[in-house]
Order: structure tokens, then sequence, then C-alpha cells
């Protein structure tokens, strides 16, 4: 896995740019890797895992709340990281970027993934799929992946 590939490229007044979201780039290569484990499981696939789970770390947070290109939506690689490896160290960070997501809301309110950052109701980039990010990492356990398109817990 190459993460900055050319579908990570976009370009403003042509200066270039990576993006590292779930919608483009390693958050969502990598989530759809750690949800193949269970049917492919090499060093190929768990060095591109690693690769993105890096990626997310040090290029994916500080941008908006949205689920689709924003914090909520890259948290969510690590989220299925601290399920799908014992190291609780995944665990961890996972709970504490996403307190740091919450305090930030708190005191500026909510981001939302669209022009301007402004409130709107939508799943991907708005206030339901911020609300049910939320849920989700409260209740991980409870509440299935919409961006693994996971199916509802009880059905396999």
């Amino acid at each position: 896995m190459r993460d900055r590939g050319p579908s990570d490229v976009s370009s403003i007044d042509g200066e270039l740019f990576f993006q590292t979201s779930w919608c483009n780039g390693a958050p969502g290569r990598g989530l759809a890797r750690l949800r193949s484990l269970q049917y492919l499981d090499d060093s190929q696939i768990r060095g591109e895992i690693n690769i993105a789970l890096k990626t997310t770390l040090a290029s994916g947070f500080g941008r908006n709340d949205s689920l689709c290109h924003g914090d909520l939506g890259n948290l969510e690689l690590l989220l299925h990281a601290s399920q799908s490896f014992a190291d609780p160290w995944w665990k961890a960070k996972t709970s504490r970027i996403g307190t740091i997501i919450l305090d930030r809301t708190q005191r500026h309110g909510w981001c939302c993934g669209v022009p301007l950052g402004v409130e709107t109701p939508g799943l991907m980039t708005g206030l339901s799929g911020i609300g049910y990010e939320f849920l989700r990492l409260a209740k991980p356990d409870q509440v299935p992946s919409i961006l693994a398109l996971a199916p509802p817990l009880g059905v396999r």
C-alpha cells in the first residue's frame, strides 16, 4: 500500500496537497484491510495496515469532525485496530483522541465536513454521522461501524 498515491492527490490553485481520510487515503484503505484480515492475513496486508495506522496518526487529525473526511472517520481506523489487536495501546490512543475531539467540540462547536464547517444534518459530512460515531466510541460492541459496512450486531 502506498499512501499519498495518485488517488490521494488534490489540487487547489495549482498547489498539490494530500488527503488522509476515510474517503480518500490511508484511513479508509487501512479499515478495509483490517476488515479483510479474517479472510486474508499475511505480512503484506499487515504491513499495509501498519502504514495506514502510522499515516493516520501522523496526519489524519485536526480538520473537521465528519465521518467522510474528518477526524471521526479517521478515528474509526484506530477503533478497529483496538478491537483487532491485543495491544491495549490502541484502545488508550483511540480513547484519548476521542476525548480531545469531544473537548474541542465543547469549546468551539461542531465542525462539519462541508464548506466553512457549517452545521448540516447529513450522515457522512454532518451532525448525524458525528453523533453516530460518538455513540460508537462509547459502545463499540453495541453500535456497528457504518464506515466498515458492518451488519447490525447479532447479524453475521
